[in-house]
């Protein structure tokens, strides 16, 4: 009996509590949406964390241990699914018609759109000072390792900055999740695999092809597997730092803050540059050209999915804006791939300047252009599906030196936010295909101009 009272039991109680937590958050996944099941995770790891508070967490040990498994392995998907994202991309490219000029156009506008999405969201970000005073949002003490490894690469000369964004091994930089030199290194793997194609002919190349494509179907259907996965982490990590969290009304508002500055960046890029793009490259009326896509945004809203919603953007596209079915099908696919500029740019640029804030990091020109780039590049290879910018976040900021269990414990307004991010990035597509077509003369005025609009359902 002494033994039994002379053990710390808090510490299995809350992970006990932890457990029954997910339990109910298992049954409540079966009825419900993604949406209101990652709510309930955050109220329930805001309850548990308030139930549970104690000096350096002690009680929650356990449970903060679960929360870091999930992280680890999200490092672990980071590599894998830039590489053969932007290798399947680039691989895509071949065997289709005018598929150099076609393909160069595709990148170049959904590249450029991304690359404006940056800089709206730095600029707007640190013109707003989003995430001053903010710090309690962040367990500091728990990610005392990696916020130390953070300062060791603060204020490095810009020469070394841009050096370390090329690859310098490619083992260690897939063990280290390095993004720029992956992304590199994939872009010239798919060259290589173009130019092979096209002196000596697919049959060359094409186990190569098969083993990149099947690899990548491997890789996306673990992720999946995770992201299903990340209700239960938000209860785990949500849980140490709730105490913090709820005990300051303004942190609070500072979180609410930054989603509000999501939506509102998101607008501003779909709406004013993108519309600026449409009707000066394009030559079309921007406010036509979103009412009739507007079908396309609905499904992505509500779907968080840009592969999935796909079907509509293709049939919108030709039936609605007029676009030839090679462009639609072609750029509209490559956008699932490429740009995605509200969950690679916005999203991940706005966290890390929030976070940079929050912890009042000594951040100058060189780490800010660092940002931007790293971010631009991170563009080149992502993936339409839920959660992926979760992913994509935990790579800019691990590329950074940044805590990336930062991320997580921002993840509850992410799916939230997921919404009006997916609408940019599948209107960025349907823009980026516009122009494309009409750069190519493969834009059927006659269709755009006809005023009976065609029902476009959801696949």
């Amino acid at each position: 009996m002494q033994t039994l009272l002379s053990v710390h039991w808090m510490p299995y109680l809350a992970l006990a509590v932890t457990l029954i937590a997910m339990v109910v958050l298992r049954m409540l996944s079966k009825k419900l949406v993604w949406t209101p099941v990652i709510l309930i995770a955050m109220v329930l790891g805001a309850g548990i964390g308030v139930l549970f508070a104690s000096g350096n967490n002690a009680w929650l040990k356990w449970v903060d241990f679960l929360g870091e498994v999930y992280i680890r392995l999200l490092m672990l998907m980071v590599a894998p699914v830039i590489l053969l994202s932007i290798i399947s991309g680039f691989i895509s490219l071949h065997g289709r018609a005018n598929a150099k000029k076609v393909g160069l156009r595709s990148v170049f506008w959904l590249l450029l759109q991304a690359a404006i999405a940056v800089a709206l969201s730095m600029a707007v970000g640190l013109l707003t000072g989003i995430g001053k005073g903010a710090g309690d949002v962040f367990d500091l003490g728990s990610v005392s390792g990696s916020t130390v490894a953070a300062y060791e690469n603060l204020s490095r000369p810009f020469d070394r900055v841009l050096l370390g964004l090329l690859p310098a091994n490619v083992v260690t930089d897939v063990a280290n999740s390095n993004v720029p030199a992956i992304i590199i290194t994939g872009v010239a793997i798919a060259l290589a695999y173009l130019a092979i194609a096209r002196a000596e002919g697919e049959e060359k190349v094409a186990v190569f092809a098969r083993f990149a494509e099947a690899a990548r179907k491997i890789v996306f259907r673990i992720l999946e597997v995770l992201i299903d996965l990340t209700p239960y982490a938000v209860l785990c990590l949500i849980a140490g730092s709730a105490s913090r969290l709820l005990q300051s009304w303004e942190t609070m508002l500072q979180l609410l803050a930054l989603m509000g500055l999501i939506y509102a960046v998101c607008i501003v890029h779909t709406y004013v540059a993108g519309g600026l793009i449409i009707r000066l490259r394009a030559k079309l009326p921007a406010v036509k050209f979103f009412r009739r896509i507007f079908p396309v945004q609905a499904t992505a809203f509500t779907t968080q999915s840009s592969v999935g919603t796909l079907p509509v953007t293709i049939r919108t596209l030709k039936d609605e804006v007029g676009v030839s079915e090679e462009i639609a099908n072609f750029t509209g696919s490559l956008g699932t791939t490429i740009g995605m500029p509200g969950c690679t740019g916005i999203w991940t640029v706005l966290l890390a300047v929030f976070y940079v804030h929050a912890a009042a990091l000594p951040w100058g020109v060189a780490e800010y252009v660092q940002l931007g780039l790293v971010a631009v590049m991170m563009a080149v290879g992502s993936a339409g599906v839920p959660g992926i910018a979760v992913v994509s976040a935990i790579g800019l900021f691990g590329t950074l030196g940044l805590p990336v269990s930062a991320v997580i414990l921002m993840q509850p307004i992410n799916t939230i936010s997921d919404m009006i991010r997916t609408m940019d990035n599948v209107s960025t597509a349907a823009i980026a295909a516009t122009v494309v077509a009409r750069e190519n003369d493969l834009l059927d005025d006659r269709v755009f101009g006809s005023e009976k609009q065609r029902e476009v359902t959801q696949p």
